[in-house]
């Protein structure tokens, strides 16, 4: 079952989002109630802080064969630290549209399907990925991801991964991954040297030896070609009457803009202005 079918959604707010048929990846869903999550490690900090963002990947069941199929990386690696949070301001929308995210080092061991790519801006060596996932705390902000893994430090995980190849769903310029579900593409290694999910399954470390590798693209290619594909029908609906000239206009500019560019990091400066937005927003909807 693929899981790379994206679609066009909230033309308001100019956004892209993905829609997985087997196992969710980037699409999210976001709470600015300020609840806080009991399972993440962060709640505590969260609660300090002035607002409070909540977001989920949108999960849909998936299976080891789907994960095996889609990913551009399956490897074993040791879990190092993440980064600092990185104000990610996407191609279209501007600082309105900025999100906090945040960089999952891993040491890679072994590699059971395609090539691990270092990322260069972390500069943590030629064996250590990036696995980037919505979420982190600045001083007055946090972004609680309610689906991101509970990781220790020294840990090896099976890691199923993908990569975005263009500027779509806030992706930067990099050699950084992203994982199925956040925490549905991590799996926990045991002291058997076995794999676990508790939402996906199990498997054997001796079956990923031998494990069979589908021929299908990638995810990362298999987007690529859905956009292109979605792109089209909006024009189809376009010249059928579906649709108005302004509504079409507005997927072209951010189908072009992803396609041509990246997201960018912010600033200090619209750091600052990000967080302020969010403080303002989070206190007239108390108010």
């Amino acid at each position: 079952m693929s899981i790379s079918r994206r679609v066009f959604t909230t033309l308001a707010a100019l956004a892209l989002a993905c829609s997985f048929s087997g196992c969710a990846g980037q699409a999210q869903s976001s709470d600015s109630s300020g609840a806080s999550s009991s399972s993440d490690s962060g709640a505590a900090e969260a609660n300090s802080k002035e607002a409070v963002l909540h977001v989920s990947a949108l999960s849909a069941a998936c299976s080891f064969d789907s994960l095996r199929d889609d990913s551009d990386l399956i490897a074993e690696g040791r879990y190092l630290g993440k980064s600092d949070p990185i104000l990610v301001i996407p191609v279209v929308g501007g600082i309105d549209a900025a999100m906090y995210y945040t960089d999952y080092y891993f040491e890679v061991d072994n590699v059971f399907k395609g090539e691990a790519l270092t990322d260069d801006a972390a500069s943590r060596g030629s064996s250590v990925i990036s696995v980037r996932m919505k979420g982190g705390a600045g001083d007055r902000v946090a972004v609680v991801n309610d689906d991101a893994p509970e990781l220790e430090e020294g840990s090896s995980y099976l890691l199923f991964l993908y990569r975005v190849l263009d500027g779509l769903d806030g992706n930067t310029e990099g050699n950084h991954y992203y994982s199925f579900g956040d925490k549905l593409g991590i799996w926990e290694k045991d002291s058997a040297g076995n794999f676990a999910n508790a939402e996906v399954g199990s498997v054997s470390a001796d079956s990923l030896a031998v494990m069979p590798i589908s021929d299908a693209a990638p995810a990362s290619e298999q987007n690529l070609a859905s956009e292109d594909a979605m792109i089209d029908d909006v024009r189809a609906r376009y010249n059928e009457g579906q649709i108005d000239k302004k509504t079409l206009d507005a997927y072209e500019e951010l189908y072009s803009a992803s396609r041509n560019g990246f997201a960018t990091v912010g600033t200090d400066d619209d750091v600052r202005a990000f967080e302020e937005a969010m403080v303002e927003s989070s206190a007239s909807q108390s108010s």
